[in-house]
């Protein structure tokens, strides 16, 4: 009986031994790396639209679809494709006078188009042209990369090797060594795509081709972002 207490008590010490170490917290070292990346863009969405009044819906309407269809001819006269171009949105709205009591002088239409211009030597020739068919609003210009999902690895890959770098820096000077990787999160961007921040070109000029034919719209730079907290074994 006291051989088998003994053989008990002994398993019961080695299971408490075993149970504190799979709970002793592993030693580890967290670190954020950060990377961006500068990206030349090739193409641009231009938001545009035409805004027509007329006394009744009907007449508002109409004007401007029939200016929505220059619209329309104009860009396939820039060779811009079907699937480069859609409807965002159609408003329609009276105009109200509350002066003289509730009275609905006229109507106000609206209708705006998304263009993508995969071609930036066009951006242009793309703008007076639709303006020339009668559009009125320009929206912004938003330059892009074709090449996001590129970029979006390479600044995620060198985010990995800056925390890395920086891991091994404090692990040193600290008299420590790291060991194999623990965990990895990778950090969202609030801009969504790792921090694909376009440039915004609003109230855009008309400019007269006749007298100038240098650009007047610059793409300048996008830049792709990544963060990434990896932790790492501390020896």
């Amino acid at each position: 009986m006291r051989t088998v207490i003994a053989s008990l008590a002994l398993c019961l010490t080695a299971l408490i031994a075993q149970g504190q170490e799979a709970c002793r917290e592993p030693k580890i070292i967290k670190m954020t790396g950060t990377a961006e990346l500068k990206v030349t863009p090739d193409k641009a969405l231009i938001q545009l639209g035409v805004e027509r009044q007329g006394t009744t819906a009907r007449e508002a309407k109409a004007a401007v679809a029939s200016t929505s269809r220059k619209i329309l001819a104009a860009l396939k006269e820039l060779n811009i494709d079907d699937k480069d171009i859609q409807t965002a949105y159609l408003y329609l709205e009276p105009m109200i006078d509350y002066r003289k009591g509730v009275r609905i002088t006229n109507f106000t239409a609206e209708q705006s188009l998304s263009v993508t211009v995969r071609d930036l030597s066009k951006l242009d020739a793309v703008m007076d042209s639709v303006m020339t068919a009668g559009a009125n609003r320009i929206g912004g210009i938003e330059y892009q990369s074709s090449d996001v999902r590129k970029y979006k690895d390479q600044a995620r890959d060198a985010a990995a090797h800056a925390a890395r770098e920086k891991a091994e820096g404090l692990a040193k000077a600290l008299g420590n060594q790291i060991g194999k990787t623990y965990s990895v999160q990778e950090v969202p961007e609030a801009e969504g795509y790792y921090g694909f921040s376009a440039g915004l070109a609003r109230n855009y000029s008309y400019v007269d081709k006749t007298r100038s034919q240098a650009p007047s719209t610059a793409p300048g730079e996008l830049t792709v972002k990544a963060s990434v907290v990896v932790s790492f074994d501390l020896l």
